[in-house]
């Protein structure tokens, strides 16, 4: 599995499995799945309520053999951000069943977009991050103004931003990709084959494409980003297509160079990057 460097020098394997809107049981048998396939990942979320699944999908397996990225919702309110930050922290060690995740995100900024809030939320995740209970920490959801924010105080620089990000948003969406860039921040993404449509899956510039490669619509999209150094994070239940997922980002095959151009000039499907800010 190819793995992209974070800026404090942790390895991140490009492919993560998802595990948005599954129950703990539904959570626990995709992960043991994924983990017999090869892909060594995991994606999950406080919000999701599925961390106690995911912990024991993992339960005796080597600590060693994989990678676990969790996420902690944001706090409206400045006053108890790093309180409320910091108990949804160790609250996700204790589902999880484990002394420490390997990347921990800020899922979203506060729906107030109360700037002292985020600061506040940031210095618990890096006082996290200092007491080694989180290899890296980082944002998820994050536009250029948020960031501008927690960097005007923070002592350790996000290490992943994870946004929404596919064909069809070109290859900077809003300029936050070239910012994080520009801060050495990795931009990981998450619906990676669009909103729940199919046009990223089965539709015909990306079905085209794939006729060429002898692989899958789905499996150009995915490779898109992957060839463009983007890490991805995608889900299924059925393991033909976690195969499917696994081969469009660990496997020794490449777009060609029009190819590459056409997806990235594509403008369907539209999405943000982020639900919560546009800038």
């Amino acid at each position: 599995m190819p793995a992209v460097t974070l800026n404090n020098g942790v390895k991140m394997p490009m492919l993560s499995l998802g595990t948005w809107q599954y129950s703990s049981s539904v959570a626990e048998t995709t992960v043991k799945l994924g983990l017999k396939l090869g892909i060594t990942h995991i994606d999950t979320a406080n919000d999701y309520q599925n961390q106690d699944g995911v912990g024991k999908a993992l339960a005796g397996v080597a600590r060693s053999s994989y990678f676990l990225t969790t996420k902690v919702p944001p706090q409206e309110s400045a006053r108890s951000a790093y309180d409320g930050t910091t108990k949804d922290l160790e609250a996700n060690l204790r589902l999880l069943d484990l002394d420490h995740v390997d990347l921990v995100l800020l899922h979203y900024p506060p729906r107030s977009q109360s700037c002292t809030a985020m600061q506040e939320a940031w210095r618990a995740m890096e006082d996290f991050y200092a007491a080694g209970k989180a290899k890296a920490i980082g944002v998820s959801n994050y536009c250029i103004s948020s960031f501008e924010c927690v960097l005007a105080k923070a002592k350790v620089v996000p290490s992943v931003n994870q946004i929404q990000f596919h064909v069809g948003m070109g290859t900077d969406p809003i300029g936050v990709k070239s910012y994080a860039d520009g801060k050495k921040i990795v931009t990981q993404a998450y619906s990676p084959l669009g909103n729940g449509g199919s046009e990223l899956i089965t539709g015909k510039l990306v079905s085209g494409i794939g006729a060429k490669y002898g692989k899958s619509g789905a499996a150009v999209s995915l490779h898109w980003l992957k060839q463009h150094g983007v890490p991805l994070s995608t889900k299924s239940t059925e393991e033909k297509h976690l195969a499917d997922d696994l081969d469009a980002v660990a496997g020794s095959w490449d777009l060609g160079g029009a190819d590459l151009a056409t997806l990235d000039a594509a403008t369907s499907p539209s999405s943000r990057p982020s639900f919560i800010c546009t800038k």
